[in-house]
């Protein structure tokens, strides 16, 4: 299938999808619109509208980084380990 075939069909089916918007869909719509706008917004709104994204955009980075170092530190090996070595049953470390 060519491309000017695919898209010809493409015409063809999306056609059936449209909606034709009648004036009572557009004077909803403005009702809608307007009233939104006509609804007073209080200090407090404007603070939760910030506050709200901030608190959850730090809370996902603390969460990272709890994650993160977790994962790190359990990978981790100490100094302690890599200096003990256990020969014929009997552990022995490497001061020693």
């Amino acid at each position: 299938m060519n491309e000017d075939r695919f898209l010809q069909r493409l015409r063809e089916d999306a056609r059936s999808l449209q909606h034709d918007i009648d004036s009572v869909t557009v004077n909803r719509a403005g009702a809608r619109i307007r009233a939104r706008l006509d609804q007073p917004v209080s200090v407090s709104d404007i603070i939760v509208a910030w506050i709200r994204p901030l608190a959850a955009s730090l809370t996902a980075i603390a969460l990272a980084a709890v994650i993160s170092y977790t994962i790190q530190d359990r990978n981790q090996l100490s100094i302690a380990d890599l200096q003990q070595y256990s020969f014929g049953g009997e552990a022995y470390s490497a001061g020693e």
